[in-house]
């Protein structure tokens, strides 16, 4: 497979480096992506949904990079290919390099790290929850990256932790929080205490992409009657 879509130079700040004067301020980064996928399809039908959208992708991108605040560029890249691997099924493998400019800039140089991933580097499991189902992408030390699929008539209900925080989107289907159909791709980001819950009144299933910070602990999401939601 030789087709690839290619995102290059996508630069924005976002807190990251394990200094201690970086855990306090924003830093320019630069990413590169490149998504390969078989393009035959989309080169004929003309039909976004044929393919992958790089505006999207960007998107998804600089929320996960701005919300989870990394200590290392190693990290962000390999949080990165997992989360596109697992929102994007149409793609094959991921090339996601950073470029952290003012790491060695004393030095008149540019530190930067690219990896290199394809399905089989993350084997995924799935289990089932009283919504429907918690597909895991990725969990570290730090960070769980999770795809919740809601089950037509299901819903998440309202809760609130104390511990994690929370980065969700939909990322396909519909959900509707607050009587209002929520646009996919849209990111929110929940912080401790705030409650939040999402329900499917469509007839086909609907997914969230989440990202816990720290992964998932089942004991601090509740709802706001104390039952765990999951």
């Amino acid at each position: 497979m030789s087709d690839s879509i290619r995102v290059e130079g996508l630069c924005f700040e976002a807190i990251i480096g394990v200094n201690p004067d970086e855990r306090l301020r924003v830093q320019p980064l630069r990413f590169d992506l490149e998504l390969q996928i078989d393009l035959r399809t989309a080169g004929r039908s003309g039909k976004i949904n044929d393919t992958v959208d790089y505006d999207q992708v960007a998107r998804e991108v600089i929320a996960l990079v701005q919300f989870r605040r990394y200590r290392l560029i190693e990290s962000a890249t390999e949080e990165i290919a997992a989360m596109l691997l697992g929102l994007h099924d149409s793609l094959e493998s991921v090339r996601v390099s950073v470029h952290k400019p003012q790491a060695l800039a004393h030095w008149n140089a540019v530190a930067s790290t690219s990896i290199v991933r394809t399905r089989t580097d993350y084997p995924r499991r799935e289990e089932r929850s009283r919504f429907g189902s918690v597909e895991i992408l990725l969990e570290t030390r730090d960070a769980g990256l999770y795809l919740l699929h809601v089950d037509p008539g299901k819903r998440i209900p309202l809760h609130r932790h104390r511990v994690m925080r929370e980065l969700e989107w939909v990322a396909d289907g519909e959900l509707v929080q607050n009587e209002r159909t929520l646009p996919q791709g849209q990111a929110v980001t929940w912080s401790h205490g705030q409650v939040h819950g999402y329900e499917n009144r469509s007839r086909d299933r609907a997914t969230l992409f989440c990202c816990d910070c720290p992964p998932f602990i089942p004991e601090d999401e509740v709802d706001i009657d104390g039952a765990v939601t999951r």
